[in-house]
């Protein structure tokens, strides 16, 4: 099949290439302005087509897709990163032009577009998370933050990396606020929420819906930490708990198509922090006995699930890495850690010892997977962190809906 992917700049996309092209897809991506997308650096992917950036233009973004869409055949558009927001709010539009798809309703992306809203979905779906407090223009709730402390101050719409601070006092959280507030984030009704820190293991969560039905998921730990919080090495762990959880909240919301948690394990309790509708790294899973992008495939083209199939889950024990995230996160600590890490890699060393590389895998692409990583390395080598918060600011503002564009797309959807 001819497919096309929403995104060129996201890791999620990149794996999603890797795999589909494997199965012998022919894989175009759409690529916004000025950047080199991880995934157009791979021979998995066909064709990229340019489009303006989706953060604060989704519309923009939207009549160029749309352009593409009719000037080619394809027979599937996946999400892979948050244009799903435009795709749900514009799905008839979309499916005039004779491609198929799996978004969720808008009223049910509604429920978890911000971090408010996820807030009390899960609850409404009696899913345990952090202690909560949510605050408004009057603050008035602000004294009740004092027992949530240290915690974690989060923006409604906005990335862990951009939207969420850590407040370990009453003093660090009284000055984040204020910070917020002159950056206008209780404009127009806007919130913050508050939640008490846990500590305990990173959970990384992935279940694929048909109508609220489960079909598949997979979770994964976080061993190791890569840069700006991403996981450079994971394990998969399907506890049977979260598979009830991911149950409960696809029918709560009459889910259709990927939806994905964070949540903080802690004593063999998941903790759930946040929620994206979409399919989130899905390589671990597969390489763990579970395909969620086969899943989503056969969703969107209307497949339905054998009448009482239970959901296909993976197993445990299987150990994946991705190591531009690790030399990313090297560089950050200087040139001696990423000498050290690239020779772990390559000697198949500690952290890479029974693993399996997810982003840039050999097998099929070695020539492509070596330039990469060499001209990375070689430019962590030169520039260092520098390199390191380009292109993780450059990437994230490509594929994130700015509050401006969501704005945009629900007083669109209102005035419908």
């Amino acid at each position: 099949m001819k497919i096309l992917l929403t995104d060129a700049t996201g890791l999620t996309s990149r794996q999603v290439s890797n795999i589909l092209s494997k199965k012998h897809h022919e894989v175009h991506v759409l690529s916004p302005p000025g950047f080199i997308g991880i995934t157009r650096l791979t021979s998995h992917t066909l064709k990229s087509h340019p489009v303006p950036a989706f953060s604060d233009s989704p519309y923009a973004w939207l009549d160029a897709t749309l352009a593409i869409l009719r000037s080619e055949k394809f027979d599937i558009l996946l999400c892979t990163q948050e244009q799903v927001f435009i795709i749900s709010a514009e799905a008839k539009l979309v499916q005039e032009t004779g491609v198929k798809f799996a978004v969720p309703d808008f009223e049910s992306l509604r429920r978890v577009m911000d971090k408010v809203s996820a807030c009390h979905a899960l609850s409404d779906a009696g899913l345990p998370q952090p202690e909560s407090v949510v605050l408004d223009s009057n603050l008035e709730t602000l004294s009740q933050c004092e027992a949530l402390l240290p915690g974690f101050v989060k923006t409604p719409i906005g990335t862990g990396s951009t939207g969420v601070r850590r407040a370990a006092d009453l003093d660090e959280l009284a000055s984040i606020v204020a910070d917020f507030v002159a950056k206008g984030y209780f404009e127009d009704g806007g919130e913050l929420l508050v939640q008490k820190e846990i500590q305990g293991d990173l959970l990384m969560v992935c279940g694929v819906f048909e109508h609220g039905k489960l079909r598949a998921w997979h979770a994964c730990l976080r061993v190791r930490e890569g840069v700006s919080g991403g996981a450079s090495k994971k394990v998969s762990l399907p506890l049977e708990v979260v598979g009830e959880h991911l149950q409960g909240f696809g029918w709560l919301l009459n889910w259709h198509g990927a939806l994905s948690f964070d949540a903080i394990l802690e004593g063999g309790r998941a903790w759930y922090i946040d929620v994206n509708p979409r399919i989130v790294e899905p390589t671990n899973g597969l390489l763990a006995g579970v395909d969620l992008v086969e899943e989503l495939l056969q969703i969107s083209l209307g497949n339905e699930v054998d009448e009482g199939r239970a959901p296909k889950h993976s197993i445990e024990g299987v150990e994946t890495h991705q190591l531009v995230l690790a030399m990313l996160k090297a560089a950050e600590q200087g040139r001696l850690q990423l000498l050290g890490e690239v020779f772990k890699a390559v000697m198949g060393f500690h952290e890479y010892a029974g693993s399996r590389e997810e982003l840039t895998p050999l097998d099929g692409d070695a020539i492509w997977a070596l330039t990469i990583l060499t001209a990375l390395f070689l430019g962590l080598l030169v520039l260092g962190p520098w390199l390191v918060r380009r292109l993780n600011g450059d990437t994230i503002s490509n594929y994130s809906l700015s509050r401006e564009g969501w704005k945009e797309i629900r007083a669109k959807v209102d005035a419908k």
